[in-house]
Formats: C-alpha cells, structure tokens, sequence
C-alpha cells in the first residue's frame, strides 16, 4: 500500500535492503500503517486486511512451506501453546554473507574507486504470541567492510521493539521503539562526498498506532511517530546542524464504498526541529490533506492511490511557505500464478538537508518484475527513475536505477542469491553526476519463519502453518 509519504530513518537516496532507492529521511508525514521497526505479520492492519489476498499470492509473499523452518522453541508447549490458551515464546535467527563488487563505491563524478566488499547481516528475533497479543524483540546488524575503501566501512546496528494488543474485538493498538547507529550510503545529499569518510548517525524512534473497525465500512487509523537524528563528525568535520527531531501523524478515514474499492480521506503532519535552527536549516511544519481510494480485486490484483496537496511554513522570518501537489500510487498485478507485476508512484515535497535549499520536491516512478521459475527459484527485475527538484540555489538531479535478482532456496534453513544493480544520476550540475554497477552473491541461513497459527474452524480451534513476514531487513 501506498501512502502519501514515509519517515524512514534509513530511507536516504540511495541503495536499500529492499532493493530500491526511498524518498529521503524527512519524507512526509502520512505513514505506512506497517511501516514500524519490527512487522509482526504480513497484513495485520485494517488497510492491508483489505488487500491482503493479492500479497499473499503474490510470487514473493506466497508462503513456501516446505522452505520455512520453525524458530527456536524457547518453552515447552511451543507447538500447542494456541490450543491449551499458553503464550508460545519463540526466537527467529538469521545470518546472512554478502560478497561482490562495486565499480564507484563513493559515487564519484571522475575518478572512480572500485573495490570488492563484504556484508554481513545477523540477526535474532524473541517473540511471543498471545491470544490478544502479539510481542517481538529484534536485535540485527549489517557489518560492511570494503577491499580498497577502508573509508566506507560500516557496522550498522539497531534494536526494535513491538507489540500489538487487541483493547477490543475490532480495536488494536500498535506500540514500537527503535535505537540504532546507521551509515548513509554514498550518493545522498547527507553524504559530504568522495573526498571524505562515510557519515554515520544515531536514531532513536518511537510510535504508536491505532486501528479500528468498529464500524465496518468504514475503518480507520491513525498513526503517531517521533524521531531523533544525531550525525558523528566525518573527518573532523562537525555534522551537528544536522541533528533534530522528527514528529509526524497522520489519520486515515474510510468514508464511502463501492464494491471492491473503498474511498478515504487522510489529514496528516509532519514538524521537523533541528538543534541549530540557522538559515541552511530551518524549523517547519508540513500538513497535508489527501484523498485517495483502495481497490481489491480478491488474490489478483490490488490498487491504491491518493491524491492531494501540501503545504510547509517555516518557523526563520523571510522565508515563504511552500505549497505542494501531493500524490502516490500502487499497484500489484498476480499476472499469472508464477508472475507477479508490481509499481508505484509518488509526488512529494520534502525537508532538504541542504543548506543552500529549504525543500526539494521528489517524484519517483518505478515498475518490477518477480516471476517463479521453480518452487525454490525466484527471479526478479526493476527500474527506478527519480527526480529531485530544489528550491534554491541546488542543481536538480535524476537518478535512474535498474536491476536483476535471484534467489535460490536450497532447503529450509538455507539460500543462496545473485544480484547485479546499475545507477547512472545525472545533475545540473556536472560535478554530482556518476555511475555505478554492483555485483553481489550471498548466502543465507536461518530458523525463520514459520510458526503455529491459531484458526476458528467449523470443528472449533485448531493450528495451521503460517508465515511471518518482514521479521528482518
């Protein structure tokens, strides 16, 4: 599901877990419902239940059973604890080797320093299932270290924490924390450039959301998110007027329906406090207003979007507000039981870090392509194109990515995958141009996913096999 923008701590313009480039640190304030430090399942809020059916059908959601393996058993009435009424206590672990190669690891214009690099990515998850609730714990870590870069090396660290409570039979709320020490990839405007090291910062999160379907056409939630961002010095180079705090809301109200598609409206906010509040870095606020609708169309396919606008104002004299179209959409297409086609869109006026701009507006358009070759083979392919327009003296910028994946399940604790990942950003300016390919392999090897999942049947209470999505980066 799209929604009118995200606050990701890690979502800055450049290479992700998932594969894609995101809208920058302080993309707006209308956030993903599920869009917390820790998912506790594939579709648990009252806006993914309506188009759950295609995600879980799709090549990469769909459960494979037979290359899922249960966690570790942490008491012992794990495998019927739903059934005798005993909260099961569990732990998922993961660990994952990433080896390749990267022809420009610091995004440079002329120049460019290739090396071989190598991620490693564990990863612990305690859980515990409740009748009403739902609790986890994750602990995980990306360590990055580069053959010819030794500038670039990283240890990504980052603790969560969430639970979801069922107050009501059509009432959930949804707490969550987060503390973590992260790097900015290279190529994002809080990168100081090729001449310096990698730039790292703490954040420390907290959220709330609730849901409720109390009156069944029409749900709603509301979400509630605060963030800390505080930037390390690079090469002596004091990064502390970067640091502030994040707060942002935003409500969501279905209020008609027509068939499969249901229509909603959604206020949202977003204040952004930096500690040095100077002209390169001014306090705002940003609210926004949107109005957008959500198909399902049962296991095939799914579409939402939204449109609406926005409006920033600064808190430094002299400065105007600025007034935005808001917009956004996605969509996923089961084209075939082996096929699955998805896409997105997005429009949004966005904080700039960028002294010498107080806003950049971003729009991002990108499809994909994720068909099943075998049971346990999956092959993927996307492209990406952004643009980056700022107001102020800042060159705009494009960036066009695109890439080929493969993963491959060997048996349900291990798999192995391939990736290779072009970009090319082009800029007004000729100094911030550059391109870059990245060949990866990995392997992976885990106790992860599967659990035992409580079901009402005609012959009462019974378990089934289920998936627990999302439990790692």
């Amino acid at each position: 599901m799209t929604v009118p923008g995200r606050t990701d701590p890690t979502a800055y313009r450049a290479d992700s877990a998932d594969r894609r480039r995101l809208l920058g640190p302080l993309a707006g304030p209308l956030l993903a419902v599920c869009g917390l430090a820790v998912c506790l399942g594939a579709a648990d809020d009252v806006w993914a239940q309506a188009a759950a059916e295609a995600e879980a059908e799709s090549v990469e959601r769909r459960p494979r059973l037979d290359f899922e393996s249960y966690g570790l058993s942490l008491d012992s009435v794990y495998r019927n604890a739903r059934a005798t009424g005993a909260p099961p206590v569990y732990a998922f672990t993961k660990l994952e080797v990433e080896g390749g190669h990267d022809s420009n690891v610091r995004r440079a214009a002329s120049g460019p320093t290739s090396s071989l690099f190598t991620v490693t990515r564990p990863g612990v998850s305690l859980r515990w299932d409740g009748e009403t609730h739902q609790s986890a714990l994750t602990a995980q870590a990306a360590i990055g270290r580069y053959g010819s870069s030794g500038g670039d090396d990283y240890e990504d660290l980052e603790l969560g924490a969430e639970t979801r409570v069922e107050v009501a039979e059509d009432t959930a709320l949804r707490l969550s924390g987060n503390v973590g020490r992260f790097h900015v990839p290279r190529g994002s405007d809080l990168d100081l450039g090729p001449g310096f090291g990698a730039q790292t910062y703490q954040s420390y999160t907290v959220a709330l959301q609730g849901e409720s379907t109390a009156l069944p056409d029409n749900p709603m939630s509301a979400t509630l998110r605060s963030t800390w961002y505080r930037f390390d010095d690079v090469d002596g180079v004091d990064r502390g007027a970067l640091d502030r705090w994040i707060t942002a809301g935003n409500l969501r109200f279905a209020f008609a329906r027509a068939g499969d598609v249901s229509f909603f409206v959604q206020p949202g906010v977003q204040r952004v406090d930096y500690t040095e509040n100077a002209a390169g870095n001014p306090d705002s606020t940003r609210l926004d207003l949107a109005v957008g609708a959500t198909y399902s169309g049962g296991p095939i396919s799914q579409v939402s979007g939204f449109l609406g606008g926005s409006r920033r104002s600064f808190d430094q004299g002299g400065t105007g507000a600025e007034f935005s179209a808001l917009a956004g959409m996605n969509l996923l297409w089961n084209a075939t039981p082996l096929m699955t086609l998805g896409g997105d869109m997005s429009l949004a006026n966005e904080d700039s870090v960028l002294s010498a701009a107080s806003s950049v507006l971003t729009t991002t358009l990108g499809l994909r392509l994720d068909y099943e070759v075998l049971d346990n083979l999956i092959l993927g392919g996307d492209i990406r194109w952004t643009d980056y327009r700022y107001d102020g003296g800042v060159a705009d910028e494009r960036l066009l990515e695109t890439g080929l994946a493969a993963h491959y399940m060997l048996n349900e604790y291990a798999y192995v995958g391939a990736g290779l990942r072009y970009e090319n950003n082009t800029s007004s300016d000729p100094a911030s141009d550059y391109k870059a390919t990245v060949a990866t392999l990995r392997l992976g090897l885990k106790l992860c996913c599967l659990r035992d999942i409580d079901v009402d049947g005609p012959d009462g209470r019974r378990l089934r096999q289920g998936v627990v999505n999302g439990v790692f980066r």
